[in-house]
């Protein structure tokens, strides 16, 4: 290499390193311990605890970090990029709570208005009440599921894997979910092919809402409880309903087009394919997730492929759309929005929802019967879609209160902190995470504050 060449990549490595310093100190942060992220989260990556990471940080509308790190495909050694599509699970939650804050602004909905307005099959819903003998009897509801339920994860619905037995069951017999199916067991050993079928049990969101209505019975009573659960699920229909609109379109039409965030859907078009990433599944961390999936896969490895990105469901067009669960997205698209939400519902000159609206999206709904339960962990609240924190010393996190976040199945997460004006971004994909990704994360972004 000649003089002249060494020169030219000296002077723009300093350009880039006097950028990133100005960048951070204008954030009131510090450029030395942002520079500290991504080795100190390499060890996830070197250890084969993670395929790979990307990690972004935004505070007072400067993009203060952003790192890439580690695979896309861990068997091929195809790195991760910064364009690269991850599946965000229930990161897909917050989107379907903007969705629902849209429809209350045009009072298409309210909070309070009975499911089975717009779900009529959920009138005649049952409560399930168990017997100590397996069996089980349901009563009557003694009120009807409202919006505020399901948005809150006390409507009674649950997943299969926070179900109680009887209750699982009748999910497992029936086919009730809005997912891709565990069928392909077998295959999730070696890793030749995807775990999952690329069909679901439901045509579309609303004919499963219904079955769900209809042959299963509600864990507890609407409000009384919390129970994680498929109510985002159903969220989804409520949109379709009150907005004339299929979900995938008003999500398009309202949030992802106004916003830029091209590369989130419902699934990955043949001219991304090449952008989307391996899914993994922790043996350890899964079990509580997919019993089954567990028992198949290799104890012996931190990680597993069980959805190959070449083979993955999510490569052809989806009919039926879950809010719940069920959108890919890109890093920049995900920190697009979740920006969108600190600045008050805006983003630039685009406005998705009142900054009113953001605020009680992201206030507490839970009543102190739910939060004062020991089983509830101390600190935390709910929002609609989100989690709150109400209290940063009790729930032993970095951050104020009032801070919201939340995660996915496969080890992705996203927090925003209002108080200290700041976005934080983290992408992988493993199936349950038993690693402390996001405490780690935290620490580290907490600690680069510098004003």
């Amino acid at each position: 290499m000649n003089i002249s060449k060494l020169v030219l990549i000296s002077v723009l490595s300093l350009s880039t390193f006097v950028s990133a310093s100005y960048e951070a100190k204008k954030a009131g942060m510090s450029s030395e311990r942002l520079d500290k992220i991504a080795p100190n989260l390499s060890k996830y990556i070197d250890k084969q605890r993670l395929p790979g990471l990307i990690t972004a940080v935004s505070r007072k509308g400067h993009l203060v970090h952003f790192e890439v790190q580690g695979f896309s495909d861990v068997e091929n050694q195809i790195p991760l990029k910064e364009d690269s599509l991850f599946r965000i699970y229930s990161m897909s939650k917050p989107v379907t709570g903007v969705a629902l804050m849209i429809l209350l602004e045009e009072g298409k909905v309210r909070l309070n208005d009975p499911v089975s307005l717009y779900i009529p099959e959920f009138a005649t819903t049952k409560v399930m009440k168990a017997n100590k003998d397996g069996t089980y009897d349901t009563v009557k509801l003694k009120k009807q599921i409202t919006i505020r339920d399901l948005a809150t994860h006390t409507s009674g619905v649950a997943y299969s894997f926070t179900a109680n037995k009887q209750l699982k069951k009748i999910y497992e017999e029936n086919k009730l979910s809005p997912y891709f199916f565990i069928d392909n067991i077998s295959l999730a050993k070696n890793g030749l092919d995807s775990f999952a079928t690329s069909t679901k049990a439901f045509p579309d969101i609303c004919s499963f809402s219904a079955a769900l209505a209809s042959k299963a019975p509600l864990m507890h009573q609407p409000g009384e409880k919390y129970t994680y659960s498929m109510g985002m699920d159903i969220l989804g229909c409520v949109i379709e309903r009150a907005s004339g609109k299929t979900f995938d379109n008003f999500l398009k039409e309202r949030i992802f087009d106004p916003l830029g965030m091209d590369d989130t859907s419902f699934y990955v078009p043949g001219s991304k394919a090449d952008r989307f990433t391996n899914l993994y599944a922790s043996p350890r961390g899964v079990r509580r997730l997919s019993p089954e999936l567990s028992k198949s896969l290799s104890k012996n490895r931190n990680m597993v492929l069980v959805d190959p990105a070449s083979n993955s469901p999510y490569l052809q067009e989806a009919s039926l759309f879950d809010g719940g669960s069920g959108l890919v997205s890109s890093t920049r698209d995900y920190l697009t929005f979740a920006e969108m939400l600190l600045n008050g519902g805006s983003k630039g000159k685009t406005r998705i929802i009142s900054r009113k609206s953001v605020e009680l999206m992201s206030s507490n709904h839970l009543n102190k019967s739910i939060t004062n339960n020991p089983k509830y962990p101390q600190g935390m609240g709910f929002g609609l879609t989100v989690g709150v924190v109400k209290d940063a010393g009790l729930a032993g996190q970095y951050g104020s209160n009032g801070k919201y976040f939340w995660g996915g199945a496969a080890a992705t997460v996203f927090w925003i902190d209002p108080q200290e004006e700041l976005v934080a971004v983290a992408m992988t994909q493993l199936l349950g995470s038993p690693w402390p990704l996001r405490a780690d994360f935290e620490a580290l972004v907490y600690g680069a504050i510098d004003d």
